[in-house]
């Protein structure tokens, strides 16, 4: 159940990050995501907090600038670089390196 919720949430955001175009209300659509999608990274929490205040930002600047649109989109893409190295096929990067 867990891992059918992370990749939901995940997928979901990859799609928001992926967007040709980002618009205030597509926030609405993964602003409650985001705890737990930084939560699956395996960043610092101050890496985290970081994050999320920075993509918190960014949406909150009216009208949007060429600098928080490029303070979001490296915010989308460290999130992603942390989703990405979270998990390993097959099971989580943490405890296996812990067995091994």
């Amino acid at each position: 159940r867990r891992r059918a919720a992370e990749v939901a949430l995940s997928c979901n955001f990859i799609g928001i990050a992926a967007a040709r175009s980002l618009h205030y209300q597509f926030y609405l659509y993964y602003f409650h995501s985001l705890p737990v999608l930084l939560w699956m990274t395996p960043f610092p929490p101050a890496l985290r907090l970081a994050l999320w205040i920075g993509i918190e930002g960014a949406y909150n600047v009216y009208p949007p600038t060429a600098a928080s649109s490029t303070l979001l989109q490296l915010c989308h893409v460290a999130l992603l670089l942390g989703l990405w190295l979270a998990r390993e096929p097959g099971g989580d990067a943490k405890a296996k390196a812990k067995t091994t």
